[in-house]
């Protein structure tokens, strides 16, 4: 029985085209399901070559009932609607009926009948994604002339009768001569789960192999990193990660879109974890060091709570986020010092930027429950779950080092990865039993610094072979103007506050802001540079970034490192 059911995102252009290329493919009954769930990607192509959609075909048995309830995509990365990118559904071995929720389809067939579900995908309006910033990391389908990029939780649908772990497989059909295809999907052993977790791209990919089981695609170019670049960077990062933790990530794909910057001077970097892969979005002018922060940091998900024990089911994740999230980056870090892909310097700027971002935030004495819960809706909260693991992973460093022994946070991380397997037990309660055993002070700490929310209080002469934390007084950093309301208002500068320090470096209400081209946000120490266009003509506009207000800041000072006994005392601290 065949059935179809249009929806109307499938434009009318292009049923010529795929009604050529689906009668080549598509079977003309329902093939028996070999086990749980299978899909299958085909692109289909146009006469010129570009890609016009993808055909997404599931396999599988229908419920007991007769009746199978399929979930579409729908709500997902800040995205809502996707089922709209769906069409031409059509299904064999079952009818479609009628559903009052666009979400959702019905198919009628005999009870457990193999069922072949079928439908298009037509990609998101790239226009529309670039319109500004916030779109940059667009999480629907893109399909564009010479490249796709798929996301499973939008474009697979869903039987509901099918569990999470049901076994999966998983197959590519019909790229085109010259075309490359990447997947997180291409090994054996795949579940439902994973299915809808994954990543999918095709076209004018450049694939690399960077060892340890790790794969990068990427296409187009960047400003400051040539695949060269790529190669060296994604391969250091990937051993970096591996002799940190003792072994291999196991299968790893990163995939990277690169886009055109929303503004003059802005960049944005982003993206989205996929269990064993990260889906990047990058601007074009993004720099090598913000790429492989971020690209570090989603690796070490593999082992961070991956293989540390994982999330309790019984609390709310955003409640765990501080160790997922904060231990992530702390480990990432250390392991990028470890490798030699960062210096003590790259490591403490880093640090510096997010202490001082910790200490300014509204939220730092915010219990870990009410932080959880604003997680989702609240930037500020999102940022303190990162924020607040990475300064706590310091101190319970610095508390295991003073401790008998003489221990570590990468050796306690080390015992949780062994122990986890027949622990039982999330990565937190495992954390928490492990640091005990060595410290008991520690598990006071997390009652203190992250379930009370107190200031984590981070000694002077923490990482003493690097320098010292030192406390000081300085003036606020104040910009001078309102620069929420001038981006908001097309970039045309408002807000400029008399007598203030940008008022008084000559900016007006009115110029145009094109750009930041010196200066670091949150430092009032660093000189900063704004380029406007003043009726015409562009001017730099420099100034100190000083409020009236004073605020007390923690800073890490480096010692003198020129000397190579003194910088190597300091890796190796940080390597430990």
């Amino acid at each position: 029985m065949r059935l179809s059911l249009a929806r109307g995102i499938v434009a009318a252009a292009l049923s010529a085209a795929l009604a050529a290329t689906l009668a080549a493919v598509t079977p003309s009954s329902a093939a028996e399901p070999d086990a749980g769930l299978a899909l299958t990607y085909q692109p289909v192509v146009a006469a010129d070559g570009r890609f016009r959609a993808i055909e997404v075909t599931l396999r599988f048995r229908g419920a007991a009932s007769g009746v199978t309830i399929v979930d579409l995509p729908d709500e997902w990365g800040g995205f809502d609607k996707l089922y709209n990118y769906l069409g031409d559904i059509r299904a064999e071995g079952a009818t479609l009926a009628p559903s009052s929720d666009p979400a959702k389809i019905a198919l009628r067939h005999a009870p457990g009948a193999p069922i072949v579900l079928r439908y298009l995908v037509r990609g998101a309006n790239r226009a529309e994604q670039l319109q500004d910033g916030e779109v940059v990391n667009d999480y629907r389908p893109l399909i564009q002339p010479t490249w796709f990029h798929l996301i499973g939780d939008a474009v697979v649908a869903r039987p509901e009768h099918l569990d999470g772990d049901t076994p999966a497989s998983f197959s590519v059909r019909g790229m085109p001569a010259g075309t490359r295809f990447a997947s997180d999907l291409e090994h054996p052993g795949l579940t439902v789960d994973g299915l809808i977790e994954s990543i999918a791209v095709g076209g004018d990919f450049r694939l690399i192999d960077a060892g340890h089981g790790a794969r990068l695609a990427v296409r187009g170019s960047f400003a400051k990193r040539d695949d060269a670049g790529w190669t060296q960077s994604f391969r250091r990062v990937a051993a970096a990660m591996s002799e940190y933790w003792g072994n291999d990530a196991g299968r790893y794909l990163v995939t990277i879109i690169p886009f055109a910057p929303p503004g003059p001077g802005a960049t944005s970097i982003g993206g989205t974890g996929r269990g064993d892969a990260f889906a990047f979005f990058a601007t074009t002018n993004a720099l090598p060091e913000m790429l492989d922060r971020l690209m570090t940091h989603e690796m070490a998900h593999s082992w961070v709570n991956a293989r540390i024990g994982g999330f309790s089911d019984t609390v709310p994740e955003a409640e765990q986020f501080w160790l997922s999230e904060g231990f992530t980056d702390f480990t990432s870090w250390r392991a990028l010092v470890r490798a030699g892909v960062w210096t003590p310097e790259q490591y403490f700027a880093q640090f510096n930027d997010a202490l001082r971002e910790y200490d300014a935030s509204p939220l730092r004495a915010a219990p870990n429950k009410e932080a959880a819960r604003l997680f989702w809706t609240d930037e500020k909260a999102q940022r303190l779950a990162y924020l607040r693991g990475m300064l706590f992973a310091h101190w319970a460093d610095d508390r295991l080092r003073r401790a008998p022994g003489g221990s570590s946070m990468r050796n306690l991380l080390l015992a949780m990865q062994a122990a986890a397997p027949a622990a039982r037990s999330d990565a937190v309660t495992l954390f928490s039993a492990e640091a005990q055993r060595r410290d008991a002070a520690i598990g006071e700490g997390i009652a203190r610094f992250i379930d009370r929310g107190e200031p984590i209080a981070l000694p002077a002469d923490m990482l003493a072979a690097c320098g010292t934390l030192r406390q000081f007084e300085r003036l606020v950093f104040d910009r001078g103007f309102d620069v929420d309301a001038t981006l908001a208002n097309d970039r045309i500068i408002a807000g400029v506050a008399q007598d203030g320090p940008a008022w008084q470096a000559g900016m007006r209400d009115g110029m145009t802001l094109i750009g930041r081209s010196g200066g670091e946000i949150g430092n009032s120490q660093s000189e900063i540079a704004y380029d406007v266009d003043d009726g015409g003509t562009k001017r730099t506009l420099r100034y100190m970034p000083q409020g009236r207000a004073r605020e007390t800041v923690r800073e890490f000072a480096l010692d003198d490192l020129s000397p190579p006994a003194a910088r190597q005392a300091c890796i190796g601290a940080l390597s430990r």
